[in-house]
């Protein structure tokens, strides 16, 4: 949430207690910069009400938490509605449809949060900017198209919709594309929605698309393999709760795992890192409940909190030098589902050199280490035993040369 908006938000909240809390004719001061007085309204019905905070925008907000079928009004008391309220519907849960007026221009966090009967809003030409969360939570929400006059999309705004199957945009908006119900930029540089429903288990990131939004796969339960073959940056929880995923192939061009990227994908099984990779976010791992290998690219410096916590199946871990931070509870840790405490992991190990940060994360949380025989220090050890060999044949060799010359002479 931007600070202009947060400020805004403290002063129509402000307003409102005010207002409720005086006599109208005791409003004679000011309350907003300027010298302007808000002005407040209630439709004849008492349904609605309205705030105008004099920068262009008439807020609505509904009164009445247990309406079906909303028509919002276009005009109260003849002042012009702009702007769906925040939190105007909130977890209406008996809210089945919508019909917007072609004046609102704006829909605010959460207006459609928790709005689980919601099965149909048509979002009118002339909308421009839908905010934070704003159908948070609407799992009865199959499709939803996106007007030309779009321009501000922002992050979550379908976070939860579990039954969304696409999300449709009309044809000249200059700044979001859809492809098959799946909603980029309008550049298609940046996946920013994969609709949880939608049918498939594959998905092939298109060519060109180079960023996936935060939480942009969120919640989808049919995709078992992505290809990200073009893709350079991965938002935060991009693939959290992908409870089909199995198996899943990280660019070289990726550098960074955000926070919670793979977190609960509980059929995750095989993940093949990217070589350039730096960074492992916290809880990045979290819960893959079927992942039993994974190898840690070299050059990895980073391992975030909890990034491998709860998975059962997985039971050993190669970390180099390069790992300089390792996270609480990082790795070889399980939470009790009864206690809710951290537990170690049964079985697992890390194989790592000694004087390294993996070896002082094990020694502090006592998690079991091979302390120097890793995979780079067995191959050591291999050739060195090949050296002593070969040398210790050789000597052999010589002195049964000598035997055989000395027992010759003797003859």
């Amino acid at each position: 949430m931007s600070m202009k908006k947060f400020c805004r938000t403290i002063a129509l909240s402000c307003a409102a207690a005010w207002m409720a809390a005086q006599p109208l004719a005791a409003l004679a001061a000011p309350l907003f910069p300027g010298g302007y007085e808000p002005s407040t309204g209630v439709s004849l019905d008492g349904m609605w009400s309205y705030v105008d905070d004099g920068t262009g925008e008439v807020f609505l907000s509904c009164k009445d938490k247990t309406i079906t079928h909303a028509e919002v009004p276009e005009q109260i008391n003849g002042i012009t509605i702009t702007t769906i309220e925040q939190d105007c519907f909130l977890e209406n849960t008996q809210l089945e449809s919508v019909v917007l007026p072609k004046t609102i221009t704006h829909i605010n966090d959460w207006a459609f949060s928790g709005c689980t009967s919601l099965k149909s809003i048509n979002l009118p030409n002339g909308l421009e900017a839908i905010d934070w969360q704003a159908f948070h939570g609407c799992s009865s929400l199959e499709e939803i198209t996106i007007p030309a006059s779009v321009n501000q999309i922002e992050k979550f705004i379908f976070e939860g919709c579990t039954s969304m199957k696409a999300v449709n945009v009309s044809d000249g908006n200059k700044h979001y594309v859809d492809v098959d119900g799946v909603l980029f930029t309008a550049d298609m540089a940046t996946l920013m929605f994969y609709p949880p429903a939608k049918e498939g288990t594959s998905y092939t990131v298109p060519e060109g698309c180079t960023r996936i939004e935060d939480w942009a796969f969120i919640g989808n339960t049919s995709l078992e393999t992505i290809d990200l073959s073009n893709v350079a940056e991965i938002g935060e929880d991009a693939f959290y709760h992908c409870t089909s995923l199995k198996t899943i192939t990280i660019p070289e061009t990726v550098t960074v795992l955000e926070p919670r990227t793979f977190g609960n994908c509980m059929a995750l099984e095989s993940i093949q890192l990217s070589p350039m990779l730096d960074e492992i976010g916290e809880h990045c791992f979290y819960n893959c409940l079927a992942l039993k290998e994974i190898q840690i690219p070299g050059r990895v410096d980073t391992i975030g909190d909890s990034a491998f916590l709860n998975c059962p199946e997985l039971r050993r871990i190669t970390l180099y030098d390069a790992v300089k931070n390792i996270g609480d509870h990082a790795i070889g840790f399980y939470v009790d589902a009864e206690t809710q405490k951290y537990q170690l992991a049964p079985d697992f190990e890390v194989e790592t050199d000694k004087n390294t940060a993996a070896h002082q994360y094990c020694s502090t949380y006592g998690v079991k280490c091979t302390a120097g025989i890793t995979q780079s220090s067995v191959f050591l050890t291999v050739i060195i035993v090949i050296i002593v060999l070969v040398i210790g044949a050789t000597i052999a060799l010589i002195i049964i040369q000598k035997r055989i010359q000395k027992r010759y002479e003797l003859r």
